[in-house]
């Protein structure tokens, strides 16, 4: 037998957000996922902090960090800090925040119900929008028409 072995399969990494790091060269990494709870079957978020080792101290509190396994570095850190992803205070704008949320709610229903598929049609939510705008639109209509003979006659 030799003693080297080759290694099999690759180390996880996970992207997270930085929650503290008032120790030197060490982070705390919040890492969020969706899970099925298993009696009441409800998509539900749970969090996981992970230490992560930060050799130069780069990362704040509120950024965005994709973390690898590692050898054991000391009691209970066994992660490192590979990059950071987005610094806290850059995420852009809030349309992105929007199309973020609308992605988590499209994951979250596919969770929840497993094998269907929204429906443009079915919800109630843009028909409603559509309903109220054109109500709106048909109320200035015929408001429109009722101004301009009032401003027609003479006075």
């Amino acid at each position: 037998m030799t003693g080297a072995t080759p290694v099999q399969g690759k180390r996880k990494t996970k992207v997270g957000r930085v929650v503290s790091n008032k120790m030197d060269k060490t982070i705390v990494v919040s890492v969020e996922r969706l899970t099925r709870h298993r009696l009441y079957k409800r998509v539900i978020r749970l969090t996981t902090k992970f230490k992560a080792h930060d050799e130069a101290n780069e990362a704040r509190v509120g950024d965005t960090v994709e973390i690898e396994e590692s050898r054991p570095l000391s009691a209970t850190k066994r992660w490192r800090l590979i990059r950071v992803v987005q610094r806290a205070g850059e995420h852009g704008l809030t349309t992105e925040i929007v199309a973020e949320e609308a992605a988590t709610s499209e994951a979250i229903h596919a969770a929840a119900h497993p094998g269907r598929h929204r429906d443009e049609a079915s919800d109630s939510g843009p028909a409603g929008e559509e309903a109220t705008e054109s109500a709106v639109a048909t109320a200035d209509d015929e408001a429109a028409p009722a101004a301009d003979e009032g401003e027609g006659a003479p006075a």
